[in-house]
């Protein structure tokens, strides 16, 4: 089995770069033939996944943060590549990998690459790029992206909570309407939005996990009303924190792909990057489109 592995060695607090060695012979165990190889910037990186793809190992494993992930995934469905991918967490706050139910440890979640085999999973799709796990616009979407990697390195989750209390002054709603691929259409001043496949967002906002599952063709819809009053927002800070929807303030529903339209362009965040939303939005769900090890 050969095995390609990719390290984004800024991610997290750099301790990856601690784990290089038990990583790797863990897959040399397990008899594979590896090579290692580290991303210094993101243009770098996708020239490295090209070259990887084009090599075409058994595996692609790559080592970061959930911007990793993406990257390398948007990479591996953009040229139609049909290779097992895994992924060994070493993020800030690595919200899908947590979903999942990864190992922390990077010598266990490569454990579970080399002697595991690789299923299913949902990935989305927002106009002509792809997500992992959320797409989302509105309140403290641009925290996802705005926190420097120094930052996060320094402070973890926190970097995430500082730079959504910066948000907070110039909070801002949006009118917009939303058809699902159901047929269900919703209208409304929206403080935030989102398009997800998993139990967490940004560390801060939580989805009941009886709710989700990775590989059923289903995405969640989470839309949540702009407060009228500070009980209201009182009400929707609660919710978004234990994860149980208040219907009367936050509209959730499963849903296979949704078109947005808004009176302006929004900012969005795929899967914490920076995306150029426009009035007119719409994210789709691929099932089944990557093959990964969890």
């Amino acid at each position: 089995m050969r095995v390609k592995i990719l390290i984004n060695p800024s991610a997290g607090k750099q301790a990856i770069l601690q784990e290089l060695g038990p990583v790797y012979q863990v897959f040399a165990g397990a008899g594979a033939d590896v090579s290692l190889e580290l991303t210094m910037s993101p243009a770098h990186a996708q020239r490295v996944m090209e070259r990887a793809v084009a090599e075409r190992p058994e595996a692609i494993v790559c080592c970061g943060g959930d911007g990793t992930l993406s990257a390398a995934v948007n990479q591996l469905l953009s040229c139609g590549a049909k290779l097992p991918l895994g992924y060994i967490p070493a993020g800030t706050t690595n919200d899908f990998a947590n979903f999942l139910g990864l190992p922390r440890e990077p010598r266990e979640a490569a454990k579970l690459i080399a002697w595991g085999q690789p299923g299913p999973m949902d990935i989305g799709r927002f106009d002509d790029r792809y997500f992992v796990y959320v797409a989302s616009f509105g309140a403290f979407t641009q925290s996802s992206y705005s926190a420097t990697q120094s930052l996060k390195n320094s402070l973890g989750h926190l970097a995430y909570i500082i730079e959504g209390i910066k948000e907070l002054p110039v909070l801002k709603s949006y009118p917009a309407r939303v058809e699902t691929a159901e047929g269900m259409v919703f209208e409304g001043e929206y403080l935030f939005g989102s398009v997800s496949n998993s139990t967490s967002l940004g560390g801060v906002i939580k989805l009941d996990e009886a709710l989700v599952d990775a590989a059923d063709g289903l995405f969640e819809l989470s839309l949540v009303k702009t407060p009228k009053n500070l009980h209201e927002l009182n009400r929707i800070l609660r919710s978004l924190k234990t994860g149980k929807a208040d219907k009367e303030l936050i509209t959730f529903v499963h849903t296979a792909g949704a078109a947005f339209t808004c009176r302006e362009a929004m900012p969005w965040s795929l899967d914490g990057e920076y995306a150029r939303g426009g009035e007119s939005v719409k994210v789709e769900v691929r099932q089944g489109a990557l093959e990964m090890y969890r």
